[in-house]
């Protein structure tokens, strides 16, 4: 029976479908990504890709571990040449090259999931050096480190407009809580100048953002509420991946802070690892309804602040936590009103949760 109810729950995580890109590159003329992708329900359809409205030549890659694992933790069908790809348009057919607009569109060659739309930007801006780039994302590549800070950025702006009806450059003030080397605040303050205060934990990263970011503040906070700013101080607060590492104690001192410091009305993005990302590195099922169950799952110690922050490893405090829908949706409810939780919002991977002050 619990199988069972793991494979309904699972069909429904990949109802619209998911995919995600880990190389893009300009070679020979053409635009060339390369990544995974599931068509909805994993149903039996042609994987299509447009860039600009341009459909592109989908090539199937050989056999890859890595997509294998994702294969089998979300119980697909086939082996991993069905689900990886590489796709291939010609430049001369898109225009500017740092305008490029990716979209997955299997089957009819419908529009499905715009949120996990990806903005390829393939001449990299001002960015922090690779080792400031790994410890905030992950990323050593300096285009896709590039094109992930557009695509999050954009992402923002879209729940931003359709759910509040408003744009950057209408807020009076906006907090990116957990900004990390500025990887989505560069493209923000290039929408709404004069309007960013960037916050984090990490010391470095918020000197190396000061340094070489002047049309926003920036701000070094504690491990814990509370930060420096006022109450009611901002009418826009999003952090990528923050919550993702807080333990439900830590969380929910955050919650109440990030409460304070907004005005009413004001908009709450915050990002998560929900069922989706827990699936991504985790397909067993008992596991999956313990996430059910409880809410929130703490798989771990995440390390990438150690080096920076020897006082992370000793109070064990960053984490690496998943959390389930429904965990939101009664749990986060008492800080603030949920909107709306969108799958995958974030590289197919990360779930972006939409909040309200009241």
């Amino acid at each position: 029976m619990l199988e069972e109810t793991y494979r309904i729950a699972r069909n429904g995580l990949l109802a619209r479908g998911l995919w995600t890109s880990w190389l893009v590159r300009e070679e020979k003329g053409e635009l060339r990504f390369d990544g995974w992708a599931i068509p909805p329900r994993d149903l039996p359809m042609k994987l299509r890709f447009f860039v600009n409205g341009v459909e592109c030549l989908v090539l199937k890659q050989p056999p890859d571990p890595a997509v294998e694992d994702v294969v089998q933790r979300y119980g697909l069908q086939g082996d991993s040449t069905r689900y990886a790809f590489r796709g291939v348009v010609p430049m001369d057919r898109l225009g500017p090259a740092d305008n490029l607009r990716v979209e997955f569109r299997p089957g009819a060659g419908r529009e499905l999931a715009p949120y996990q739309d990806w903005y390829v930007r393939l001449t990299p801006g001002l960015q922090a050096s690779k080792e400031r780039r790994l410890r905030t994302a992950g990323i050593e590549d300096a285009i896709l480190f590039e094109s992930m800070g557009v695509t999050d950025s954009l992402t923002l702006r879209r729940a931003l407009q359709e759910y509040f009806e408003r744009d950057y450059a209408d807020c009076q003030a906006i907090l990116d809580w957990g900004c990390g080397c500025a990887r989505v605040a560069r493209f923000v303050t290039e929408l709404a100048p004069g309007k960013l205060t960037g916050a984090d934990i990490d010391p470095d990263n918020i000197q190396w953002c000061k340094e070489n970011i002047p049309q926003a503040e920036f701000a070094a906070i504690g491990l814990h509420p509370p930060t420096p700013f006022a109450s009611e101080s901002f009418d826009l607060v999003y952090g990528i991946s923050v919550f993702t590492h807080l333990s439900e104690t830590d969380q929910d001192r955050w919650l109440a802070e990030l409460q304070r410091i907004t005005k009413p009305g004001a908009a709450v993005l915050m990002s998560i690892q929900g069922e989706i990302a827990f699936l991504r590195v985790d397909g067993d099922f008992q596991r999956f309804h313990a996430l059910e169950r409880t809410g929130l799952h703490i798989y771990g110690r995440c390390p990438d602040l150690d080096d920076v922050l020897p006082e992370v490893k000793e109070r064990e405090y960053y984490k690496n936590v998943f959390h389930s829908r429904r965990y939101i949706y009664e749990h986060w409810a008492r800080y603030f009103e949920i909107v709306d939780v969108i799958d995958g919002a974030f590289a197919g991977y990360q779930d972006l949760v939409v909040m309200r002050r009241r």
